[in-house]
């Protein structure tokens, strides 16, 4: 090469010279390129070249970048370095004395000068010129860089040490070169030792100081030759190949190395046997090294490099690996972690294209896993537990990938799985694992595995999902789920019946709902898998999972998983903030130490050590450190053992820096979040204002990980504003993050305005939009968040501790919005708008300027409308508008009312609530008319409407015309067409706008999809599928996921995807039609689990079904295949056409009525899909057409009986035709009774019951419906016959008849002569009783009919035990006929007991023996309360002994202790014979009970006794004690142990129709103490303890009869059946909440406590820390309040409304800041307010109805978990309250404070519908509710009148104390009330008339429809006028 350039003759040109040069650097590069191994030679020569052959260094340097470039090196610099040392020793090598380092060509390092080379350089320089003992040059170079030489030489210790040492500990063979150098290493030593130089004494400490570096840069020298001989360092011989580049001087092989090590081990002066000992002593340093070593592999881009690293870590590891057993000094455990993760991370980052060093490394690192593990399970017990999931899940991907490696892969899952199957600590790991894919490779693993998951027998569908929970997932390796997904998937898509179990049972119990835990898991594991290795396989699984569950009915609104799981558990470990910081912040860090890049690693390892240095650190040590955290035994490492403290310097600066005031800095303009948010938190830790130590230490992680950033930036503002001493702080902040915010709503208002035309400014526009990312925002709101959870001071209330920053939260809240935070954004709204009432009430009060200020009339809503008005002037955001726009996004139902929905005449608002309540219709008209609205926004409505009402003729001319008209298609428009397309089937071409940076949307994919299946290109349908699921999976993961809502859309679509693929399967081969049913089959299953979600969501996946069925039947050519087709897609449509009808969309039916007829055309016959069609024009109001198809089909099957005989199918068909025209014809009353009874609903029951055999659901379900027509039907007449017997006609029609009767006597008497006359009127009589007796036999007829089909009905079926109570109704009223009783003898055992339990109360009372007469009744009766008792005695015992035990408080109490006190509710009543029969039949009963279950009755029979004894015992002496009392040792309950037969009488038990009761839990004993619940007969509250271990409180109660309390418990209980049938009230979870009464006797009985409640009177009025005094309070006191109403007691009506309106003014509601602060997360917060007001509105109607009175604010309690309202105390029932001596004048309470609990809106929206709601339900099942109510009104037992004794009880007024003794002497006769029965029953009907017209919505004489009650009562409730006259106990003004 040389001569090359040299050879320069005279004549050759200039130009020559360059093209030499130019040919030999060519030469040389591509040398270099190609050559790994000539690699430095190359390099070396270019160097040399500049020097010998003068090329241009610039010319080179241009080559050399490009070089770098290729190789992926990051600069020249990097590249150069990577070979300096090689580069610099040759170079010294030469002897050519002009060869000196002054003339090294620095310039290709890209270095300016030789001191910039020197001073970068000097630690590769200086040993090179030590070793060849230059120490000249040595101190040359110091100068040149202004150092001390010796300093130099010892900065440079490690890698000077590293020429000498091997060639001390090196064996020579005999080798002359090695003899030689080993003298030279001798020399450099003692030249060194020499005091001139380091000196020995520094050579030792440098050498103690530098030990890790020292092996670092031993083991860095490692160059294994690749034919090394067995023995030496074999084990990595394997790995090396033999073209292996040598790396930079000096290299040694393995074996060297380790002599080495020993050799300076051996030398230390800690005198310990072996290296690793050495370094134990201090465990850091083996992650210093290990760190060291992976940044070399990672840092560098050479793989012969990397593979060379690897290997050093091998050796390294192996060494550390041998003494694992000694602990390597307590760092065992994070080694083990970090070597494991290390590894893994190699593999999984594992280059996709493989060469053979790439393959070697690959295979070295499975070879190292392997022996960590074997190492792991030998010596370390439980360390492979939890890296086990990660390990498995890593390796089982690669057996298919890699087929050269899949042995050893195999081989170390094997060893993990099979062989370590019986190791206790791997053996619940194993059974927690992922299943294994279904591939032959894996048969062993997966039978292992599964033998040990299913060892006590197959998972239940539950279990399975339990299983995939359990397993919880490291962050950066979602890829590891991939099996476990797809099992899963395959898990739900066989099991749909279990998923359907899984969900009722949720209704049911609503607990913790399994299947919402695995969305939100899915979720989470998709959002982890983003920007990971392995995404989109991760996505695509977690979508078909969740495509498999659908849009089911979730029942709930927010998704409540917690934002932060190390936080809330950091507030539950401490109470110190600082340690709860510190716990969080080590949480995370942890995490960071297995952190993928590298560089997070040692910044991670960093800020430990500092942090656990600290004085903060080392206290969270000691505090933490014997709660078992494995977090700790991984950071054992980084503790160090110095007994001094890390200081942080305190940076003392009053005022913040300039550079945290710079706007710039705070929002994020045109640069990346990560950027962003780096630079932010840094500069808040440099700008002087954070304090804790702590978080200073903290910055090294800031610098490189963005995600630990998001989560500091919160802390470290909170930390800045505690240290805030002059509020500058609080200044800044609040403007800088108010002007992010609002940056953040010019976003969202201009990106919403951008459906407009686009402006010609568009520029600064686009950079704002831009500038502010999603994560962005979502990180700010994050610290607001944040803060407001925080407490500001000690006396602040929560509205205090939301404005640590002074903010405008509406724009806050919009920000929220955006980010789909709905529920946060909702709360900040509710938080701006409190926020501006008490500015304007402070304004106000400082004014002074108080005139008369009106009570604010009715709703609220004006506030609203006002405070829009305010909000739009300030912000220019409308809060209205931004209200709605929340409450569409959260999907709740009502609210969208509140906030003026459907009486705002804006246009936008109006049409959103009409496509709220699916009225297309008028959705469309309105789109038509507004011209005002944005064009692309009237297109979208206008296409959404079309389709949802059915018109697709009509749209597709609609978008055809668009597309002549338009050329601008924005993208949503262009979503829409493509849905239009593919759901009307037009395949033809659509001129697609494509967006590239997006690439196709899910619409368009969708119809790709379908159009490639109709292709059968197989490949592309399958792509456009998997992207499909991909993009919505990823669009989800975007959102804040607070809402479940926003979740339904996706969930929707990722079904149709699901569903098109199953059928890409049968597509792809001829289809079979048993295929085709399974099919349908599938879908119908899946479709059930839907039956409660919204409509919306259900038609989309019911359309693509139709255009699968469609596009099959247009490709199938066979005939019978299309017949089989044609079949399913009429089944399908009905179906459709069913859905639809349920809800109220008639558009939809039609249309599938009218496809169906186009596959069927008409031929002789009847189907199923005629009747649908029936009800299809029923549904639409044309009544005669929907009869006339009935008859036409009742006609054709009457014509062709002989077959419907045979055909059940037919039988069924003709039943429900008959039945159905029945019904119609009843309801439109087109027929005569008569006539419907016998030739429509008895011919069905008759044709329905002829139907014997075994019969399917559907037929039952037919029966049932037949005999219940029937029933309901006989019964109407019956009612209407009876009614007309009652009536004030027919008593005049029978007197005339006994005038006439006498008449006729008289005549007869005086034998008068038979003339016209007589004869008339004998024959008038004749008719007249004939007519009566008729009416009386039709009235029997219809009684015995409708008995005889309730009990039909009740036994053939569970889905109407409803009508139990109808049936009970009529026998018991008619219990004295015959008929009657015999139909109940013969069949009442008949119908399955359990369904008699309800009204088991009622039915118990009227027992009797035969003595007392009764016909047979009391014979009928008692042997079915028997048979109830012996199926169902836990819920039936304590009911008959209650009876049996009446007076057994006489009996069990002591004379003396019978205090006659005035004022007890009930006063005992005398004995009657009644009653003495009773307690005979009850004592009869219990002898049958005992007959078979003697133990369980002697068990409960002492329970009784112990509770009624306690419940009698004089509990004065303790009045004043609010401590525990200990139960006097008389007292038998104190003696009661494991009774094993009795159950805790006041758990609810589940009813279990087959009567088998286990796993109950009974008592164990009961805890030796009592306390006194306030109150004037001093109940005592107990615990029992259960046979589970739990507590149960329970509240005994004496000298109070309990039944009533029972009475209205069970009549909730029956409302809330009826509640959860309904489907609107179901589906707003309305229900009443209940608490057990168990009787015991006439005077004493026990209830369950409500534990968690608090009253609402002890939240909002308690005088030491009530809501009201805390957050108001400059406001009256309610004693003050109290005070003021009692004194107005006497005055005039008008006077006391004064009185009240003063009060109200000065008293302001606060029971907003209930759930704000009991519930901070915005979700959590939400979604209990909600219960919060459904739950006030359903008691609110249900009270009214029952007529339930005595609401005061101590019987109220609020639950303190879940918000809703409990009543206590149900004394005062059926409008007894009205004739109190201060009569009640609301219906409910509905008091300002109760309002102010719901919120912003106030009574509208979630309250008054849910009110309606539940009116509705009440009033559609008024038939139940009178029955129920008139059971219980006649139950002998059950005394619920008001007396005057009641009425002072309630209402103590000193004034009536003296007319009390008057009065007592005559109240025990009225008391006994048989003695006045008569005016009894007049009350009794009369309350039932009033419930009557309750339920007919009867207020006042008008009849009102049910919103018109509703409001009638919402405003009686909330008339001041009302409440003021109310009695002050009551407290009306709170």
């Amino acid at each position: 090469m040389r001569d090359l350039a040299q050879a320069n003759d005279d004549d050759d040109l200039l130009d020559k010279e360059c093209n030499r040069k130019a040919v030999l650097l060519t030469l040389i590069t591509m040398v270099l390129c190609c050559s790994p191994v000539c690699e430095k030679q190359a390099l070396f020569a270019i160097c040399q070249s500049v020097k010998e052959n003068g090329l241009e260094a610039q010319l080179i340097k241009k080559v050399l970048e490009r070089v770098s470039d290729i190789f992926g090196y990051r600069s020249i610099e990097d590249f150069m370095n990577s070979h300096l040392d090689y580069l610099v020793l040759e170079w010294l090598r030469m002897k050519d004395s002009g060869y000196t380092l002054s003339a090294f060509p620095y310039v290709l390092l890209n270095y300016s000068s030789l001191e910039e080379f020197y001073k970068s350089c000097y630690k590769v320089l200086v040993p090179h010129l030590v070793i060849r003992s230059q120490f000249e040059d040595v101190k040359s170079i110091a100068n040149r860089i202004e150092k001390d030489w010796r300093n130099i030489l010892s900065d440079c210790f490690p890698k000077i040490l590293v020429n000498i040492l091997p060639y001390f500990a090196y064996q020579s063979n005999g080798d002359s070169e090695i003899v030689q150098q080993r003298e030279t290493a001798c020399k450099v030593y003692d030249m060194l030792t020499d005091e001139d130089c380091l000196g020995k004494q520094q050579i030792d400490n440098l050498s103690h100081s530098n030990f890790p570096e020292i092996v670092l840069e031993l083991l860095m020298t490692l160059h294994e030759p690749a034919n090394t001989e067995a023995g030496e360092g074999s084990h990595l011989s394997k790995f090396t190949g033999d073209l292996d580049p040598a790396p930079n001087p000096p290299h040694f092989p393995s074996y060297v190395i380790k002599a080495t090590l020993d050799y300076i081990s051996s030398c230390h002066k800690a005198k310990l046997k072996s290296l690793v000992a050495v370094l134990s002593k201090n465990p850091d340093s083996f992650q210093k090294i290990l760190l060291a070593i992976c940044k070399q592999a990672t840092d560098t881009n050479n793989i012969y490099k990397k593979h060379r690293v690897l290997i050093i870590y091998h050796l390294f590891v192996n060494l550390l690996l041998k003494e694992i057993k000694d602990g390597l000094g307590g760092a065992w455990a994070f080694v083990l972690r970090d070597v494991i993760y290390t590894l893994i991370h190699h593999i999984t980052n594992r280059p996709i294209a493989v060469r053979d060093v790439s393959m070697r490394s690959f295979s070295l690192c499975c070879d190292l896993l392997n022996r960590v593990c074997h190492a792991a399970v030998t010596y370390c017990k439980d360390a492979l537990e939890s890296h086990l999931h990660v390990i498995v899940g890593t390796l089982i991907p690669l057996v298919g990938d890699q087929p050269e490696i899949q042995e050893q892969v195999l081989d170390l899952l094997k060893y993990l799985v099979i062989d370590n199957k019986d190791n206790e600590n791997l053996y619940q790991t194993i059974k927690h694992l992922d299943p294994f894919p279904e591939h032959p490779v894996f048969k062993d693993l997966c039978t292992t595995q599964q033998k040990i998951k299913y060892s006590k027998g197959p998972y239940s569908l539950l279990e399975e999902i339990n299983h995939f929970l359990s397993v919880s997932v490291c962050d950066s390796l979602p890829l590891t789920r991939l099996e476990g997904l797809r099992d899963l998937r395959k898990q739900l898509e066989q099991h749909k019946d279990r998923m359907r179990d899984l969900i009722k049972d949720f209704q049911e119990n609503p607990v913790n709902y399994v299947i919402v835990k695995l969305v939100v898991s899915l979720l989470q594991i998709s959002k982890m898998a983003i920007n990971h290795p392995g995404e989109k396989a991760v996505l695509e699984a977690v979508g078909s999972c969740l495509g498999e569950v659908g849009p089911i009915d979730f029942s709930t609104i927010a998704l409540q998983h917690s934002k932060n799981v190390s936080y809330s558990k950091a507030t539950d470990l401490f109470e110190d903030r600082k340690l709860q910081l510190v716990f969080i912040m080590l949480t995370q860090i942890n995490n960071a130490l297995i952190d993928v890049c590298i560089n997070v690693r040692s910044a991670a390892a960093s800020c430990l050590k500092n942090i656990l240095a600290t004085k903060t650190g080392n206290k969270f040590w000691e505090a933490y450190k014997d709660k078992a955290d494995p977090m700790l035994i991984y950071l054992h490492p980084f503790r160090m053992s110095r007994k001094k403290f890390l200081e942080v310097p305190d940076t003392e600066k009053e005022t913040p820096s300039e550079a945290t005031d710079d706007a710039n800095l705070w929002i994020p303009q045109g640069v990346s979040h990560e950027t962003w948010i780096k630079n932010l938190t840094c500069s808040l830790l440099n700008g002087g204002g954070v304090k804790d130590e702590v978080l200073l230490l903290l910055k090294p992680m800031c610098e490189v990980k963005t995600d630990f950033c998001q989560t500091l930036l919160p802390y470290l503002i909170h930390d800045i504003l505690l240290h805030d001493s002059n509020e500058s702080w609080r200044n800044l902040l609040s403007v800088h993050i108010q002007r992010f915010f609002t940056t953040c709503c010019r976003c969202v208002s201009s990106s919403s305005r951008s459906t407009t035309p686009a402006n010609s400014d568009s520029e600064p526009e686009s950079l704002v939009r831009r500038s502010l990312d999603k994560i962005s925002q979502r990180t700010m709101l994050t610290v607001v968040d944040h803060l407001r959870r925080q407490k500001r001071s000690l006396s602040g209330t929560i509205f205090d501790d939301s404005f640590w920053l002074d903010l405008n939260y509406l724009e806050v809240a919009m920000a929220a919005q955006s980010c789909s935070a709905h529920f946060t954004a909702l709360l900040y709204a509710e938080i701006y708008a409190d926020k501006i009432n008490t500015d304007k009430q402070q304004q106000r009060s400082a004014l002074k300027a108080s005139k008369n200020l009106m009570f604010e009339e009715g709703s609220q809503d004006p506030t609203i409308a006002r405070l829009s008005e305010k909000s739009r002037e300030e912000t220019g955001i409308s809060l209205q508008d931004l209200l709605m726009e929340i409450y569409r996004s959260i999907g709740e139902p009502d609210s969208l009312y509140g906030c003026g929905g459907g009486r705002i005449l804006q246009p936008l608002a109006r049409i959103r609530t009409y496509e709220h309540e699916a009225a297309w219709g008028k959705a469309l008209l309105t789109y038509d008319l507004e011209a005002s609205l944005p064009s692309s926004v009237c297109q979208a409505g206008i296409i959404e409407a079309l389709q949802n009402f059915g018109l697709c003729h009509t749209l597709a001319t609609y978008l055809k015309g668009l597309e002549h008209e338009n050329t601008e298609w924005c993208a949503e428009l262009e979503e829409i067409r493509y849905q239009a397309a593919w759901r009307n089937m037009q395949w033809g071409h659509i001129p697609s706008v494509k967006d590239e940076a997006k690439g196709p949307s899910y619409h368009e994919l969708l119809y790709d999809a379908l159009q490639s299946l109709r292709d059968r290109e197989f490949s592309t349908f399958y792509d456009c599928l998997k992207e499909a699921r991909v993009k919505e999976v990823e669009e989800l993961c975007k959102g804040s996921l607070e809402s479940v809502y926003s979740l339904y859309p996706t969930l929707c679509r990722l079904q149709a995807v699901g569903e098109l693929e199953n059928i890409g399967q049968i597509f792809s081969r001829s289809v079979t039609n048993q295929q085709l049913a399974e099919i349908y089959l599938k879908w119908q299953r899946h479709s059930q689990l839907l039956k409660d979600s919204d409509f919306c969501f259900q038609e989309p996946v019911l359309a693509l079904r139709t255009v699968i069925l469609e596009v099959l039947l247009e490709k199938e050519t066979e005939n019978c295949k299309r017949e089989c087709i044609k079949d399913i897609l009429t089944k399908h449509l009905v179906e459709l056409s069913k859905l639809a009808r349920t809800a109220k969309n008639t558009q939809l039916p039609e249309r599938a009525m009218f496809r169906i007829k186009q596959c069927n055309p008409a031929r002789y016959g009847v189907s199923e899909w005629q009747l649908e069609e029936a009800q299809v024009f029923w549904a639409k109001k044309e009544e005669s057409l929907a009869l006339s198809v009935l008859k036409d089909m009742i006609k054709k099957l009457d014509t062709d009986w002989f077959q419907v005989e045979n055909d059940p199918r037919l039988r069924l068909m003709y039943t429900e035709c008959v039945r159905l025209c029945g019904n119609w014809l009843a309801e439109t009353c087109l027929e005569n009774p008569t006539v419907i009874m016998q030739k429509y609903l008895e011919k069905a029951v008759e044709v329905a019951a002829g139907q014997s055999g075994d019969s399917s659901d559907e037929l039952k379900c037919g029966k049932m419906k037949a005999f219940l027509s029937l029933a309901r039907f006989s019964d109407t007449q019956y009612q209407r016959i009876e009614n007309y017997m009652k009536s004030s006609e027919f008593e005049n029609k029978q007197a005339l008849l006994k005038a006439a009767k006498e008449e006729v006597g008289l005549i007869r008497e005086c034998k008068v002569q038979t003339n016209r006359y007589t004869v008339k009127v004998q024959r008038e009589l004749e008719l007249d009783e004939c007519a009566i007796n008729a009416l009386k036999e039709d009235c029997r007829r219809f009684l015995c009919k409708a008995i005889e089909n309730y009990i039909s009905c009740l036994l053939s079926g569970e889905e109407h035990d409803m009508w139990i109570f109808r049936l009970c109704s009529l026998w018991l009223e008619n219990s004295g006929v015959p008929e009657v009783n015999g139909m109940m003898k013969k069949n009442a055992k008949k119908i399955p007991s359990y369904k008699f339990l309800p009204l088991m109360y009622q039915l118990a009372a009227r027992m009797g023996t035969k003595k007392m007469g009764g016909l047979g009744f009391h014979e009928v009766l008692n042997n079915l309360i028997s048979s109830i008792s012996l199926d169902h005695p836990h819920h039936t015992l304590f009911i008959i002994l209650a009876l049996a035990n009446a007076k057994k408080d006489e009996l069990l109490t002591k004379p003396e202790t019978r205090r006659s006190s005035a004022l007890v509710k009930n006063a005992p009543k005398e004995i009657s014979p009644l009653d003495m029969d009773r307690m005979e039949a009850a004592n009869n009963i219990i002898n049958i009970i005992k007959s078979r279950k003697a133990s369980m009755v002697r068990g409960v029979e002492a329970l009784c006794d112990a509770y009624i004894t306690l419940a009698n015992l004089d509990a004065t002496p303790w009045k004043s004690q609010r401590k525990g009392i200990s139960i006097p040792a008389e007292q038998p309950i104190t003696k009661l142990k494991n009774l094993e037969d009795v159950v805790v009488p006041t758990m609810e038990i589940k009813v279990d129709p087959t009567g088998k009761y286990e796993n109950l839990v009974t008592i164990r004993s009961f805890k030796p103490e009592f306390r006194l619940a306030g109150g004037l007969n001093l109940p005592k509250i107990i615990d029992c303890i259960g046979s589970d271990g739990k507590e149960r409180r329970q509240l005994v109660k004496g000298r109070d009869d309990l039944r009533q309390d029972a009475v209205m418990q069970q009549v909730f209980q029956m409302c809330n059946m009826l509640l959860q049938q309904n489907t609107e009230t179901r589906k707003r979870k309305l229900t009443i909440r209940r608490y057990k009464v168990v009787p015991l006797s006439q005077r004493s009985g026990v209830l369950e406590w409500c534990s968690g409640t608090t009253p609402i009177g002890e939240f909002l009025v308690n005088p030491q820390e009530g809501a009201h005094s805390r957050y108001r309070p400059k406001d009256y006191s309610s004693l003050q309040a109290h005070k003021a109403m009692m004194d107005a007691q006497k005055k005039h009506f008008e006077e006391k409304y004064i009185v009240f309106m003063d009060i109200c003014k000065n008293f302001q509601p606060v029971f907003r800041y209930f759930c704000m602060e009991k519930f901070l997360d915005p979700a959590v917060w939400f979604e209990k307010r909600l219960a919060y007001t459904r739950s006030v509105a359903t008691s609110s109607i249900v009270g009214y109805i029952l007529g339930l009175g005595d609401r005061h604010v101590q019987n109220i309690l609020i639950d303190e978990q879940t918000a809703e309202l409990v009543h206590i105390d149900l004394g005062v029932a059926f409008e007894q309250g009205k004739i109190l001596p201060t009569p009640e004048t609301v219906p409910f309470r509905l008091t300002r404070d109760i309002v102010d609990g719901m919120g912003i809106t106030g009574v509208e929206g979630v309250f008054r519908r849910c009110c309606e709601k539940t009116m509705a339900v009440m009033r559609n099942s008024q038939e139940a509710l009178l029955t129920i109510v008139e059971v219980l009104l006649y139950d002998p037992l059950f005394d619920w009148t008001m007396n005057p004794l009641k009425a002072l009880y309630l209402q103590q007024r000193p004034e009536d104390k003296a007319d009390i003794r008057t009065t007592l002497n005559v109240d025990h006769q009225q008391c006994n009330r048989k003695a006045n029965d008569q005016s009894f029953n007049k009350v009794a009907e009369r309350v039932l008339m009033r419930l009557q017209e309750k339920l007919k919505g009867v207020e006042e004489g008008i009849v009102l429809s049910v919103g018109g009650q509703v409001n009638l009562l919402i405003q009686q409730a909330m008339d001041p006028k009302n409440l003021s006259r109310l009695y002050p106990g009551w407290k009306p003004w709170v």
